[in-house]
């Protein structure tokens, strides 16, 4: 199936469902352009946050719902019990990382100094799913998957793009998320980030390490982190 979906018309490999497909060099990098602009913040917390998160909470919360119309996710990330928050995320547009980096220090958590430095990476959905379009499955769980590119991921990328696009293709409903993390004009691939609902951690770590691209080893480091759905921006 790989075979099929790469051809001199498709080089990237893309499914003929989307809507990447066919585009390549600067066609592909004006697409990127062309969409709304995105970054993925995630905030982990300082060590004594637990103790101080009630006092405050209703301003994170404020913030985030002053803020709805432009947050795409929102949500704790939890330790693997399921229930002890350790940092928060968020993907919110934004017209550059300093609106991302305002956007980020004007949470509440941020404020009152219970945040370490934010990690702020541009990123471009290709699922154009919100937390609204999609409720969670009470049977799963939902991780977050960062895969930071290596040294020589743009010729190893090339080589699996066809199955990377197939593999996606054949679990797409586990997907809440996916896409491109890039540098901060958007014009630089630098990784990728899958928001994926599955049984549990076991299940989330199978399927980034059955991705093509982490076998043909794209990425020199992966993060996975158990989160979920918040309460501020969720009906």
């Amino acid at each position: 199936m790989a075979e099929d979906n790469k051809t001199t018309d498709n080089p990237g490999g893309y499914r003929p469902d989307d809507p990447r497909y066919g585009l390549s060099g600067q066609a592909l990098l004006d697409y990127y352009l062309a969409r709304p602009t995105q970054f993925y913040i995630r905030s982990n917390y300082k060590a004594d946050a637990l103790e101080r998160r009630e006092e405050a909470m209703a301003e994170h919360l404020a913030h985030l719902r002053s803020n709805a119309d432009r947050i795409q996710f929102a949500g704790p990330v939890l330790a693997d019990d399921g229930e002890t928050p350790i940092a928060t995320m968020s993907i919110v547009q934004a017209d550059d990382r300093a609106a991302a980096e305002a956007f980020a220090a004007a949470d509440g958590y941020a404020k009152h100094g219970m945040l370490e430095d934010p990690q702020i990476i541009r990123f471009i959905s290709s699922k154009r799913l919100g937390q609204n379009d999609r409720a969670p499955d009470p049977g799963r769980q939902m991780f977050i998957c960062e895969c930071i590119d290596g040294p020589d991921a743009a010729r190893l990328r090339k080589e699996s793009a066809a199955d990377h696009h197939a593999y996606q293709g054949s679990i797409i409903d586990r997907y809440i998320a996916h896409g491109p993390l890039r540098s901060d004009d958007g014009k630089d691939l630098i990784g990728s980030l899958f928001i994926v609902e599955v049984e549990d951690r076991a299940a989330a770590e199978d399927l980034v390490n059955n991705e093509p691209m982490t076998k043909a080893g794209v990425f020199s480091d992966v993060r996975i982190f158990r989160w979920r759905y918040g309460k501020a921006i969720s009906p």
